[in-house]
């Protein structure tokens, strides 16, 4: 019978070739690049699509959130209920040594105050002591926070936290960061089908590091005589505008002018936005002149 290394190392070779099925589409990124924290740093999820923070020991992790390889760690599902979502630890064989430290065969130990681990037949298996949960703002708690309590080792939701904005600014570069720890979901799909609409995401990146709606503008494609191919071809999932496009809104256009990339069609389907970036543009309104959030498509897909 295989030593638990190296069924975890089967399990989690298994995992990684069944992970496209759980990846979402169309695929966007949070604007705005993850601040990650000390022992972690930026690589590709498991869909290919973001750059995210690598989990560390002991912290939660499923085939989207990977764990980071530079510390040998692997997604250990031994422990989960459901099979979806596991914990990142150690792999590999013989004795567990940790860092210079050898645990014996059942050795219970804790890295740090957020994990507890298990030496178990030469592996590790960690179980994290912090919750991962997410407070949206309610009518109870309209401005939700997560901070750091001094003395407590978990970060801690709190609903009157400080309400003074949390910027840093850079004067070399003249930008603004936000420090909070980045949270956001994925941009919800355009609300129109042609022409300009709008698509939206929960993020915590505003002056107050609080929880809340954020929009951005979208096209997918043009309405009205848009040619999605040429005759005789069956699917067309990009096309590009022959000339820079000005956008516009009701009673705003852009100052700038744009080479534009829109979604064309599959058959009899239209096709979809599947990588994007968003950036941030200046319009001249009625009211006087305005920025926005908008989206651009690099790539679409055509089910």
């Amino acid at each position: 019978m295989p030593g638990c290394g190296a069924i975890l190392l089967l399990l989690a070779c298994a995992v990684s070739q069944i992970a496209s099925q759980f990846c979402r589409q169309p695929c966007t990124c949070p604007w705005i690049p993850a601040q990650c924290p000390p022992g972690s740093s930026l690589i590709m999820d498991g869909c290919g699509c973001c750059k995210v923070c690598a989990r560390r020991l002991g912290e939660p992790c499923d085939r989207i959130n990977l764990c980071n390889q530079n510390q040998e760690l692997t997604c250990d599902y031994s422990t989960s209920i459901d099979g979806r979502g596991g914990t990142c630890n150690y792999n590999q064989g013989g004795s567990c040594n940790i860092d210079g430290k050898v645990y014996d065969d059942g050795e219970t130990f804790q890295p740090s105050c957020k994990v507890r681990c298990t030496c178990v037949d030469g592996g590790v298996t960690c179980i994290p002591l912090c919750s991962e949960d997410v407070r949206l703002p309610s009518p109870t708690c309209p401005f939700p926070l997560r901070v750091d309590v001094p003395g407590k080792c978990c970060y801690e939701w709190i609903c009157d936290g400080p309400q003074q904005p949390k910027l840093l600014t850079s004067l070399e570069q003249g930008t603004v960061e936000f420090i909070c720890p980045e949270w956001s979901t994925e941009w919800g799909s355009c609300s129109t089908d042609c022409g300009i609409g709008i698509s939206l995401r929960v993020t915590n990146q505003n002056p107050y590091c609080r929880l809340e709606s954020q929009s951005r503008l979208c096209m997918v494609r043009p309405c009205g005589d848009f040619s999605t191919g040429r005759a005789g071809t069956s699917c067309v999932s990009v096309l590009q505008s022959s000339h820079p496009v000005r956008l516009e809104f009701p009673g705003c256009i852009s100052f700038r002018s744009f080479f534009l990339r829109f979604c064309g069609s599959c058959g009899l389907k239209n096709c979809i936005p599947h990588q994007t970036t968003t950036e941030m543009v200046e319009f001249q309104c009625k009211e006087g002149v305005t920025r926005r959030l908008m989206m651009f498509i690099i790539s679409c897909v055509c089910q």
